[in-house]
């Protein structure tokens, strides 16, 4: 007999049987792919449950050391932190404001017949209003104080200079106040 078997089958049968085939073969490919998939998640799932438990770990461990961190001693560093920026506000607007040896410098050399100064006071500047320096002394007679006033009032470190009018009630050896606005 011969080995070669004969397929009696009509071509469309032999189609839709081939059909079927492929269409069971792929049926079980596909079943395969699900159950690995499935066999894959259930595997991953201790390592999913390991990595959780180690993040929850991690957080209490910092949390702890937040807490250990943000003691007396980190609220102590922050205050001193604070008054140290604060100095340091002050010694950079100290550094930018005008010199009082230099004021006063520039005040005693401005020519002054007549004038005899007897005493300085100086206000420094605050935020908001300009610094002030305070001349007083006595004046031979109403002119020599007018002309100092006048003088003082045109010197580049002067916006104005205040001198009160009761000052020139007497006619000779008046004592006087002047009051100098400073130039920021």
């Amino acid at each position: 007999m011969n080995d070669d078997l004969t397929n009696l089958l009509p071509p469309e049968r032999q189609r839709a049987l081939s059909r079927e085939y492929r269409m069971r073969l792929g049926v079980v490919a596909a079943l395969l792919l699900t159950s690995l998939a499935c066999a894959s998640g259930l595997l991953l799932l201790p390592t999913y449950v390991l990595l959780t438990q180690s993040a929850a770990a991690k957080q209490a461990n910092l949390t702890n050391v937040e807490s250990v961190l943000s003691s007396a001693d980190e609220k102590a560093l922050a205050a001193h932190l604070a008054v140290l920026s604060n100095d340091a506000v002050t010694l950079i607007a100290l550094g930018k404001a005008p010199s009082v040896s230099a004021i006063l410098r520039n005040t005693l050399a401005i020519p002054r017949p007549g004038i005899t100064l007897s005493g300085f006071s100086y206000t420094p500047a605050a935020p908001n209003t300009a610094g002030k320096l305070t001349v007083s002394g006595t004046a031979l007679t109403r002119d020599t104080l007018r002309s100092y006033q006048i003088v003082l009032q045109g010197a580049p470190f002067a916006a104005k200079a205040d001198l009160p009018v009761s000052a020139y009630a007497k006619d000779a050896d008046i004592s006087f106040t002047i009051t100098i606005t400073l130039t920021p």
